[in-house]
């Protein structure tokens, strides 16, 4: 079984993609977590206690929060600017899925993989994500496909050989 199909890169999305690859991670979940816990307790003594220094560490973590989201608008920017400038998504962008391997070609690039190196697959609600690394994911926009050919690549992929299917 062979699915091929074609699209264009819809910038959007891929940051979308990106973003979500991102906020998979444990590490940055737990991270938020613990800013937020910290945070939470800070204004809850603050507010129980009606202690001063408890407002000066509330108004640090704020701070450090707001902080984190400039850094986060930062890379969310040039995420799109690299994005944008990358002539390679610019191009027409033919996939052909098989049960050995995965081909993705353009007007200027060929890049074959084995379903054995790619570190897994996961299906979201928006896309299809095909880990490359374990930090990198091809995404397949399921708004670019018709109904059958999401049937047909769910079918395909609950059978390729990967190092860690999550469908």
């Amino acid at each position: 079984m062979e699915i091929h199909i074609q699209y264009r890169p819809d910038l959007q999305e891929m940051a979308l993609a990106t973003r979500y690859v991102l906020f998979e991670k444990p590490l940055v979940k737990i991270l938020l977590f613990t800013v937020g816990m910290l945070l939470g307790g800070s204004l809850f003594a603050a507010l129980y206690y009606r202690l001063p220094e408890y407002w000066v560490a509330s108004f640090n973590g704020l701070l450090l929060v707001g902080i984190g989201l400039l850094i986060y608008g930062y890379l969310l920017w040039t995420l799109k600017r690299s994005l944008l400038h990358n002539p390679k998504n610019q191009e027409l962008h033919q996939l052909r899925l098989s049960e050995k391997e995965i081909e993705q070609k353009g007007s200027s690039f060929q890049v074959t993989r084995s379903w054995r190196s790619i570190y897994r697959v996961k299906e979201t609600k928006r896309w299809f994500l095909i880990y490359t690394q374990h930090n990198s994911a091809l995404p397949i926009f399921k708004s670019q496909l018709q109904p059958n050919q999401i049937e047909a690549i769910r079918t395909l992929l609950k059978t390729v050989p990967v190092k860690k299917q999550l469908l």
